[in-house]
């Protein structure tokens, strides 16, 4: 059998390991439509110092949860679920829906519709929004009453 000089034995080496990369960064990056997730991601309750994001104003009343996650998909299926998002104050959740709102690439992209939101807090959201082909840095929101101006929890810590 004939020996590769060192010289081409660095070299087929090196094009192996660029193959290896090739293909593990192809599957970095799920195709549109298909069911790999974009984000899981615990949610946080607004409170009165969060920033506007994505052009979307905090609640006007602090609040705190005590578990909520989001999974986006990449074929756009979002399931949310949340316990205890309440504000602390009033010891309950006064509201009676609450809807999602998904940001991509620096922007609002989705709104879902309204599910039951129970005055203790819990809820749980099953959709499927449509998304951009590209979907950079996603988020999830959650939107009082499908109020699509205001988040009263997001994805974050």
């Amino acid at each position: 059998m004939p020996r590769l000089s060192r010289p081409a034995s660095f070299l087929a080496g090196a094009l192996l390991a660029a193959a290896g990369l090739a293909a593990s960064g192809a599957s970095a990056s799920p195709e549109p439509g298909s069911r790999a997730d974009i984000l899981r991601a615990p949610l946080q309750g607004s409170i009165l110092s969060d920033p506007p994001l994505f052009g979307l104003t905090r609640g006007g009343a602090p609040w705190v949860i005590s578990e909520g996650t989001a999974r986006l998909r990449a074929n756009g299926d979002l399931h949310v679920e949340v316990e205890g998002l309440i504000i602390p104050t009033r010891g309950n959740n006064p509201l009676g829906s609450l809807s999602a709102s998904v940001a991509c690439n620096d922007a609002i992209v989705a709104m879902t519709g309204p599910v039951p939101f129970s005055a203790a807090g819990d809820a749980v959201l099953d959709a499927r929004v449509t998304l951009p082909e590209r979907c950079l840095a996603p988020a999830v929101l959650l939107n009082p009453l499908s109020n699509a101006g205001t988040y009263i929890a997001a994805t974050g810590r």
